[in-house]
């Protein structure tokens, strides 16, 4: 797992270091190459409600590459992605679609109320508290929408499969496998 992550990090920026960043001749404004979002909701599948920050580098009018962090709100937890965000009709305009494969790495804890059976007495109700930690892949869809020459919204969500769950392997599963969805608003500044 280890080698895949530093062989995927490794190509991100390779890719990035080499990609032509000539301006496009059809380009009529210069939104910028560098991307900075604050998402105020970000969902990730499994019950984590977070908040988040990401940047995105646009290596040239196809492809950019975006690294997003969430924090949870509602859980100790946080997941970090790594994007190649491919741009079909291009990066430059000011509504821009683009579909984006996405590794994606969470480590924390998730709680929960439960009862629990006591054989000699009444059960109780407690807090529940277990690791979560997971390694994925999805593939993102994301639109985004240039309000004003540097400030844009965007609406990103994906669907995918968790390759490692730790929390599918506590549920009494034969598997590590589970199903991985996220989905987040972005508020960023382009420069």
């Amino acid at each position: 797992m280890k080698k895949i992550l530093i062989t995927g990090l490794l190509s991100a920026i390779a890719i990035v270091s080499f990609a032509q960043t000539s301006k496009s001749p059809n380009a009529k404004k210069d939104f910028g190459k560098n991307i900075i979002a604050f998402h105020p909701v970000h969902l990730i599948a499994s019950d984590f409600v977070g908040v988040g920050f990401s940047y995105e580098r646009l290596a040239n009018d196809y492809l950019g590459i975006k690294i997003p962090v969430m924090v949870g709100i509602n859980n100790n937890y946080v997941n970090i992605g790594l994007e190649a965000k491919l741009y079909p009709t291009k990066n430059t305009g000011a509504v821009k679609y683009a579909i984006a494969p996405t590794l994606m790495v969470g480590i924390g804890t998730r709680q929960y109320e439960s009862w629990v059976y006591n054989p000699n007495g009444p059960s109780t109700y407690k807090m529940v508290t277990e690791d979560a930690t997971h390694f994925g892949f999805l593939l993102n869809q994301t639109l985004n929408v240039t309000i004003t020459r540097q400030f844009y919204i965007g609406l990103d969500g994906g669907i995918g499969i968790n390759y490692y769950d730790q929390l599918a392997k506590n549920n009494g599963n034969n598997t590590n496998l589970s199903f991985l969805a996220q989905m987040n608003i972005g508020l960023g500044y382009r420069f």
